[in-house]
């Protein structure tokens, strides 16, 4: 799905935290957000997955408002929020609200679940869990909506690699011509490993912007070739 982010801006108590002109998400690329904490990255996720209201200026996903595809859109935040049940529970618990049948959910989850080694923890509670294991749970949860729009925020910080590695394919192979992944991640490895796309972002800006090879090896911002030691 397509994403037309135009004169975007969030303030809180005053203080603008969010200003982005313009940036268009083609449908079909993965895109990694990176910059320093306090850039901007995971508001501008939270204003693209409707979670937080503008201040000023619009987005457009498919020349629709976002009352019209919020179901068509989901998000992973940066701390998972698990509820008192089942692993398995919360990771479905999206499908049964969607009125899923039983079938279509047993189908999806089987799909999904081969991924990550979780079989002993299906039945634990989802309050009970190491961080590692949140994020797994959090990141099945979302994928296994299929949504047009997926929205990432850190979503594998506090993985080991091997597990993040498993992550990284995951979200490679749920990607098709119809899709959209808007990532967060501090890891310029695994920006470098899965997104199309790169975006740094400083004070609430985006200050650098373009495809992964051109950005990683020949950024024009001082501040991008800073963090990129250029």
């Amino acid at each position: 799905m397509k994403i037309e982010v135009t004169n975007v801006v969030k303030e809180y108590d005053g203080r603008r935290v969010l200003d982005v002109e313009k940036m268009t998400f083609k449908e079909g690329f993965i895109y990694a957000i990176l910059g320093l904490n306090g850039s901007g990255k995971s508001t501008f996720l939270e204003c693209i997955a409707g979670f937080n209201k503008l201040y000023e200026g619009q987005i457009i996903y498919d020349g629709k408002n976002f009352s019209e595809v919020k179901d068509s859109i989901s998000m992973m935040t940066q701390k998972p929020f698990l509820f008192s049940c089942s692993v398995y529970d919360n990771i479905v618990m999206g499908l049964k609200f969607r009125k899923f049948s039983k079938k279509a959910i047993e189908s999806r989850f089987k799909k999904y679940i081969k991924y990550f080694n979780i079989d002993e923890i299906l039945n634990k509670n989802g309050k009970k869990l190491s961080g590692g294991e949140t994020e797994k749970v959090g990141l099945l949860r979302n994928i296994i909506l299929e949504s047009k729009i997926l929205i990432l925020d850190e979503p594998t910080a506090s993985m080991d690699i091997e597990s993040t590695l498993v992550s990284e394919n995951l979200i490679k192979n749920v990607l098709d011509d119809e899709k959209t992944v808007i990532m967060v991640t501090h890891d310029f490895y695994q920006a470098q490993r899965i997104a199309d796309y790169i975006i740094f972002m400083d004070k609430g800006k985006i200050i650098e912007q373009g495809e992964k090879d051109i950005v990683f090896n020949n950024p024009k911002d001082s501040r991008v070739k800073m963090m990129l030691n250029k």
